[in-house]
């Protein structure tokens, strides 16, 4: 048992993360982006995903949210993001470390959604040592710890995207969960392998993302992949044969995720990853695509 079960915190293996539909402008069918938000949610949730990551806070998608979970709130858990921050004046969402804003954002958040609590406060992408320590100097940290003593979010956590630095971070201040890219990339990392077993030798529950890597491991044409997918410099790959996000999801699972979030555009593409993870469901087999991506880190 993790120390987020260990909190009353149980996430399903699959959950789904905002970031690709909530921005949306264009939506399937001459949807608005509220109805789009909603059809999606309430697909995530028959299919079996009870874990929802809030990465951005935009103020119309916590209607839609409230909506939701009115009468589900005891059957699912979510993330709430500390330091991702609204801008009215585009983008809508800015990083931040301010404590104000931080501090306003997130009691708007509960108050909005009208809810007591969220299950994981998250620090929203770390990106180095400094950057933590400004989340450690300016309160924010003592905030979070102050949210979870008061029952106003049953644990907390911080992502970054490279395994180093979160070894670092978790060997100075205690934390229940971390979230962070895995997959055919970044899990071959010896810095990867080393925080896993860390995380599970002192019992703090991983979430993975990036674990799709954005779809591009599902073709066989020529495809860059950004250091902001592999934790890593940017790379290029062409694969023999398409992976599928079962072989994707399988590998993150056998490398003891928690739970693994990854984002759609519209209820087709939702459909398409679940069928796939369902059909091929502990049979999925990733081997010669892991090998390639071996081969060819080897150069980088």
């Amino acid at each position: 048992m993790n120390r987020l079960e260990k909190n009353g915190v149980k996430l399903s293996i699959l959950g789904l993360g905002i970031e690709h539909f909530v921005v949306r402008t264009q939506n399937p069918d001459d949807m608005t982006r509220e109805q789009n938000s909603k059809v999606i949610l309430e697909a995530a949730y028959d299919l079996g995903l009870t874990h929802y990551d809030i990465v951005f806070n935009i103020p119309y998608f916590y209607d839609v949210f409230k909506d939701f979970i009115k009468d589900k709130r005891e059957k699912i858990t979510f993330t709430a993001h500390l330091g991702s921050i609204f801008s009215p004046k585009g983008p809508n969402h800015r990083k931040s470390r301010s404590l104000k804003a931080i501090k306003s954002t997130y009691e708007g958040m509960l108050d909005r959604i009208d809810v007591e609590y969220a299950d994981i406060a998250l620090h929203q992408f770390v990106t180095h040592m400094e950057d933590f320590e400004k989340i450690v100097k300016g309160g924010v940290l003592d905030y979070a710890k102050e949210l979870k003593r008061e029952g106003r979010a049953k644990a907390i956590g911080f992502s970054a995207h490279k395994p180093e630095l979160l070894l670092k971070i978790l060997q100075k201040e205690q934390f229940d969960v971390i979230m962070f890219p895995l997959n055919f990339s970044t899990g071959i990392l010896d810095s990867t392998q080393r925080l896993i077993k860390y995380c599970k030798k002192n019992e703090i529950a991983i979430i993975a993302i990036k674990n799709l890597l954005k779809g591009k491991a599902f073709s066989t044409k020529k495809t860059n992949y950004s250091a902001y997918y592999t934790g890593r410099n940017k790379f290029s790959l062409k694969l023999i044969e398409p992976s599928t996000p079962a072989q994707c999801f399988q590998y993150g699972l056998e490398q003891q995720a928690d739970s693994i979030i990854f984002g759609v555009k519209t209820v087709a593409e939702l459909q398409e990853n679940i069928e796939s993870y369902n059909r091929e469901k502990g049979t999925a087999n990733y081997s010669k695509t892991l090998n390639q991506f071996k081969q060819v880190l080897k150069t980088y």
